[in-house]
């Protein structure tokens, strides 16, 4: 029996009020499919006047809980005829909601955030609500779009809001062929920290982030061991014969990621010659990747101090320029004083005064003084 579409259920839907965007009804049948009959547990984060927890425990007939965070106290006054609902009051990013909200359900398979949509709260609610998923569950972000409204955080500093965020996520799908040396580093080091949040990326596995207008859907990895590897089949190569093939360039070659699953080497000398041949070539490219890294490490301590020392060296040329220019001073002002000095030596004043200076000289004090009274 073909189950109702989401749609469907929703505009049949007589109870509570709910509201959704057209595109959101294709893109959750397509990517809630493989839950639809299984006794998964739901978490919604804004639910306003309700309506869609009712909607949802619809959609999902099997389901065990479905759970509803708001920060309105008027949704405490809410009522639903299905006991598998069940509504917590608060800011789902404060540490009560949080608690009260993962006492309930320590895991959900599907985690959907239509809550204030201020991108400060997008990106908390993500970092708090991501790890609460179950390998293999989603977690959905609605109404996007405010993503580039100013009043929302958003704007013209895509870089930063909520989108920005959402399309680093698309990288860390990927990070497995991440080709630079990763230590240290954190992709979303800036929302880290502009938001104050412990949201890093090597503590992310994603499989999937699928964008639809105003939606995006991330996909939880599931960790079965299994390695992601190239497969192989067949027999003939006339166009490239994939046992020769020689490593891509960087760390992730193509050697390290063949599983061959039929037998493409007639010569079980010459498949023990390519199996040691790959070995050899990955163990180099290592080796180049880690010299490469040590070169950069030494570049960049030289350039540090070579910096430095430019900066002590033109401080130095600061302060021998400052002492040149007191130096200069000092002696145009030693030079003006010999002028003055000869000046005064040949003026009329200083030789009719001449002889007052030697009675200075050479008599007594007391005996000028006697002199001058009488």
């Amino acid at each position: 029996m073909q189950l109702p579409t989401l749609r469907e259920i929703f505009e049949a839907h007589d109870r509570l009020g709910s509201d959704k965007w057209t595109t959101y009804f294709g893109a959750y049948d397509d990517h809630f499919a493989r839950f639809r009959e299984r006794p998964i547990t739901l978490l919604e984060i804004g639910i306003q006047n309700g309506g869609s927890l009712e909607i949802w425990a619809k959609y999902f007939a099997n389901a065990t809980r479905i759970v509803g965070c708001d920060i309105d106290e008027k949704c405490g006054d809410l009522t639903f005829e299905d006991p598998r609902i069940s509504v917590v009051i608060g800011d789902a990013n404060s540490a009560n909601s949080y608690q009260a909200v993962t006492s309930d359900v320590a895991a959900f398979d599907i985690v959907i955030d239509d809550g204030s949509h201020l991108v400060s709260d997008v990106i908390q609610s993500f970092a708090l609500y991501f790890p609460k998923v179950k390998p293999g569950g989603v977690y959905v972000i609605e109404d996007l779009h405010t993503s580039y409204w100013e009043g929302f955080g958003g704007g013209s500093d895509l870089d930063l809001s909520s989108m920005g965020f959402l399309k680093l996520l698309a990288d860390v799908v990927n990070k497995e062929f991440w080709r630079e040396d990763r230590v240290g580093f954190n992709l979303l080091q800036n929302y880290a920290s502009r938001y104050d949040v412990a949201v890093n990326d090597a503590g992310l596995e994603i499989d999937e982030v699928a964008f639809g207008n105003s939606v995006c859907i991330i996909r939880k990895k599931v960790l079965d061991g299994e390695e992601n590897r190239r497969h192989i089949t067949g027999n003939v190569f006339k166009v490239l014969d994939y046992t020769e093939v020689k490593p891509l360039s960087g760390s992730k070659e193509l050697l390290n990621s063949l599983h061959i699953t039929r037998n493409l080497m007639p010569a079980t000398a010459r498949q023990a010659e390519f199996v040691q041949l790959s070995a050899t070539t990955l163990e180099n490219v290592r080796r180049i990747e880690q010299l490469d890294a040590e070169l950069r490490t030494v570049s960049t301590s030289a350039n540090e101090a070579l910096t430095q020392a430019q900066q002590e060296i033109a401080s130095a040329n600061d302060a021998l320029a400052s002492a040149n220019n007191a130096l200069a001073s000092a002696n145009d002002a030693l030079a003006h004083a010999r002028q003055e000095i000869a000046s005064l030596k040949n003026s009329y004043s200083w030789r009719l005064t001449a002889p007052l200076r030697y009675m200075r000289l050479t008599t007594p004090f007391r005996y000028v003084k006697a002199v001058f009274r009488h």
